[in-house]
């Protein structure tokens, strides 16, 4: 009889544990309100509308989670989250591996305690376009012009700008430098895009390095004004580049700028691509981080209507295609939900 009795009780436990509505999934939701803060981007910007959309919707499926968004940017927002001055944030890949890692120049020391919920939310191309009289189609061929002594004008990011060190390994990569460039008589013009249109439509620059959505309306710009062609970086590099700061592997089919993007495109163009993801703090609930992820998975039809760059995440693979170790609540949601094992 007693062992009838532990039998029965073992079953029903298992069946608590299993069941929708047993202990398990009782771990899962958020029982007591929370009040969150979300570190976005610039007021009124992308970013801050598109986390302003997300957050609503979590919100109406989940009463208990108000985010509250406040205004950041992708160089403060993984080194705030981590630091828990605010919950969650907007990332960049490679600049929340830089943040991470503490890589120099943008970051002095690393910042460990920041996490991903997932991505892709948006993605980001590396442009790299020449004048078309200079007969240049790869990189390859740009850094062998720079190791010979040839003198070519470039523009560049700005100084401060997290483009500017993505820009810096993909040129270490191929064994150049942007000092190298001005050291073989050379010049290079750190600038805004806006300002790289106007120096490559006036002949000042002959090749320009940029970090854009697609299409990107300055190459559109300066492609129309010019006959150009987009220079492809290797698979060797893209490989390199995602090993090395978290930007988009090959085999996620992402990693070119398809043709007909640009005027005179005739072929796809290999190149690396970023992408956003979703941070949150370590030390936030495993049932909050659970549930903040479930709720965008499972409601992808109003996520994409929120904004268009949501239209790049994927509940199957949203896991894969970060830069940072998933929070434990979010790995708990992919393997619930059959994604991840």
């Amino acid at each position: 009889m007693k062992k009838v009795l532990t039998c029965l009780v073992a079953a029903v436990m298992v069946v608590c544990l299993a069941a929708p509505g047993g202990l398990m999934a009782k771990e899962n939701k958020v029982t007591k309100p929370a009040t969150l803060t979300w570190v976005a981007g610039g007021v009124g910007g992308g970013w801050y509308v598109q986390a302003g959309g997300i957050a609503r919707m979590i919100a109406e499926k989940e009463p208990n989670l108000v985010l509250k968004v406040v205004p950041g940017g992708g160089v403060v927002n993984p080194v705030r989250v981590s630091k828990h001055k605010d919950d969650l944030g907007w990332g960049i890949t490679f600049v929340d591996k830089m943040a991470f890692k503490g890589l120099a120049p943008v970051y002095k020391k690393p910042n460990p305690d920041v996490r991903s919920l997932g991505g892709i939310f948006g993605i980001y191309h590396i442009h790299v376009l020449g004048a078309k009289d200079k007969g240049v189609t790869d990189m390859a061929q740009l850094a062998e012009m720079v190791k010979a002594g040839k003198k070519i004008k470039v523009a560049a990011p700005m100084k401060g700008t997290s483009d500017l060190p993505l820009i810096n390994n993909i040129l270490a990569f191929y064994g150049i430098s942007l000092k190298d460039i001005e050291a073989a008589g050379g010049k290079v013009f750190n600038a805004v895009y806006a300002d790289m249109v106007n120096l490559y439509k006036d002949k000042h620059v002959d090749f320009v390095f940029t970090h854009l959505g697609l299409p990107g309306a300055a190459i559109t710009e300066m492609s129309v004004s010019r006959d150009s062609s987009l220079i492809a970086l290797s698979n060797e590099c893209v490989d390199h580049i995602a090993g090395e700061l978290g930007t988009l592997s090959r085999d996620t089919g992402r990693s070119m700028i398809p043709k007909g993007t640009y005027k005179g495109q005739e072929v796809d163009v290999p190149t690396v691509v970023s992408a956003g993801e979703l941070l949150i703090n370590k030390d936030v609930a495993d049932n909050i981080a659970y549930t903040i992820i479930k709720i965008i998975c499972e409601n992808t039809e109003e996520l994409y209507t929120i904004n268009p760059a949501n239209k790049n995440f994927k509940p199957e693979t949203g896991w894969k295609n970060v830069a940072l170790p998933l929070h434990p609540g979010a790995e708990r949601y992919y393997k619930d939900a059959g994604f991840m094992k």
